[in-house]
């Protein structure tokens, strides 16, 4: 017997309810056939999802009972208007976020604020407040048949962010066997990523060969408008998604560079990014350079064949560049550690939030490959995999780590069909990852051995996005000890002027006399 909507969520959305015989996790990672992409709307679309899931949730039995589901039932509805440029004040009416709006909604956290502020300083009236109306004045006046949908998705999506936890989610079966879980980094883009800096939407990285790189764009440009659409107040996953489109769709960006405004158009294509890239430098020491941009099914088999390159070469050391890598199979994560540390170490363990589950050890398996020194590139945008990766081989004194503090995803999320729409799938946060030393990445992410700022342009971690961010509990955590300090080796060489200040400081860590003794 199927159970209602709002029922789900209030027994705490427990993975027991949920029916069918579709799993996925980190044990089971099958092939599946590539089929053409279609827009997210129109995946959401084909579930058929209709507007009574959300709509059983925004009554006042739920949005009034305390403040957690107030903020819930105010971030699913937030999260919608934020799709039509739109921001919900506290007496229900709705305002465009265009021209010479000043407010700052970039993040979760940020748009909730007010409600939360709300809530807290006039109870009453805010448990009177009619989250539904709000909705149907969005459903009858702004979203298209269509997209009934997709909004729907994202306004539970919206909910479960605050009510259960971020990384917690649903989404169409058919999107994720299609898209989320081809084992190529094919991606259907302009070639821009964007990071944030003095309040504003800032390109932090082109794509080579991308439409943007033809383009002309350039790392530093302030994105004003996507489509004549002001971005600065929008959510960033709002702004990547503005961004992408399907194939040869085209999308006009308005941009500042040096006080001068550029208007760009560009034509979306599909763009294959190289999950590995590798070069030596040459030098009295050369230096090998391995960047991995993804942890994709074969990317420990690619790995392997890059450092028997990199041993032929005979360097002194490598610089594994792990910059903007989002993750991706554990698996493959555990596998290219061990080619570093050997097979009979572990790389990595898991830790249930369910008490009754033991803990599971993951070991990579596979003969050490490269036994010289080693410098591990971070930023902001390593994350999961790479995280992993980046702390095990410091945990084991194998490398340094050089950049920014990354990311900080340590949780991992098992998905089953959902009960009330099997086209869909929820994905829930079932636990952590933990290095060797016994600390989780999860929020507070890795400091790096030597910090070398990637630019002025930041990007939001979870603390900065989420009102319920996660914090993995710690047990048997070791110190760790500083492999190197600044006065052993910072002051070899001037590198500012090079354009790529990482990965020359990271260079030039490498043969510092106490790096070196810890790598090894």
């Amino acid at each position: 017997m199927l159970i209602s909507t709002r029922r789900f969520f209030l027994t705490a959305l427990s993975v027991a309810i949920l029916g069918g015989s579709l799993y996925w996790s980190r044990h089971q990672q099958q092939q599946v056939a590539v089929a053409p992409a279609k827009s997210v709307d129109r995946y959401w679309a084909d579930t058929g999802l209709q507007a009574e899931s959300l709509e059983d949730l925004l009554g006042p039995d739920t949005c009034a009972s305390s403040e957690r589901y107030f903020l819930a039932c105010a971030n699913a509805v937030v999260s919608v208007a934020n799709r039509y440029n739109l921001t919900i004040e506290t007496d229900g009416t709705l305002h465009s976020v265009g021209e010479g709006f000043s407010q700052d909604l970039s993040t979760e956290k940020k748009q909730i604020l007010v409600w939360q502020q709300f809530f807290n300083e006039r109870t009453e009236e805010a448990t009177r407040f009619s989250f539904m109306n709000v909705w149907k004045n969005l459903k009858e006046n702004y979203i298209s048949a269509d997209q009934n949908s997709l909004m729907v998705g994202v306004g539970l999506n919206g909910f479960i962010s605050v009510f259960r936890d971020p990384h917690t989610y649903l989404m169409p079966v058919a999107m994720f066997k299609e898209v989320v879980s081809r084992a190529d980094n094919r991606l259907t883009t302009t070639g821009v990523q964007v990071g944030r800096a003095d309040g504003n939407y800032v390109i932090r990285k082109v794509l080579v060969g991308s439409a943007a790189d033809v383009a002309g764009l350039k790392r530093g440009d302030v994105i004003l408008k996507i489509d004549g659409k002001p971005v600065q107040s929008l959510l960033q996953a709002r702004v990547n998604e503005l961004l992408k489109g399907p194939e040869g769709s085209k999308v006009t960006i308005l941009v500042s560079r040096s006080g001068e405004k550029i208007r760009k158009k560009l034509k979306r294509t599909e763009l294959v990014v190289a999950t590995l890239t590798t070069q030596v430098i040459d030098g009295i020491k050369p230096v090998a350079v391995i960047g991995l941009n993804k942890f994709a099914r074969g990317s420990c088999d690619k790995m392997k064949v890059a450092l028997d390159v990199v041993n032929k070469a005979r360097v002194s050391g490598l610089l594994f560049d792990l910059r903007d890598n989002p993750g991706g199979q554990m698996e493959e994560a555990a596998c290219v550690a061990s080619l570093f540390v050997g097979g009979n170490k572990k790389i990595f363990d898991i830790r249930y939030l369910d008490a009754s589950k033991k803990s599971e050890e993951y070991f990579g398996g596979e003969p050490k490959l490269f036994d010289k020194p080693v410098a591990v590139l971070i930023n902001a945008g390593s994350a999961s995999a790479a995280e992993i990766v980046a702390g095990a081989l410091r945990d084991m004194n194998r490398a340094v780590l050089v950049g920014e503090r990354t990311f900080g995803k340590g949780s991992f999320q098992e998905g089953e069909y959902w009960t009330q729409n099997k086209k869909i799938a929820l994905f829930e946060t079932k636990g952590f990852y933990y290095l060797p030393s016994g600390r989780s990445p999860q929020m507070k992410g890795l400091e790096p051995d030597v910090a070398v700022k990637f630019d002025h342009i930041s990007m939001d971690r979870e603390e900065d996005q989420f009102v319920n961010p996660l914090l993995a509990p710690e047990r048997q955590v070791r110190s760790l000890k500083s492999l190197i300090s600044s006065k052993d080796c910072l002051d070899m060489e001037d590198v500012t002027a090079n354009e790529d200040v990482q990965l020359s400081k990271a260079r030039q860590i490498l043969f510092c006399s106490k790096a070196i003794a810890g790598a090894n």
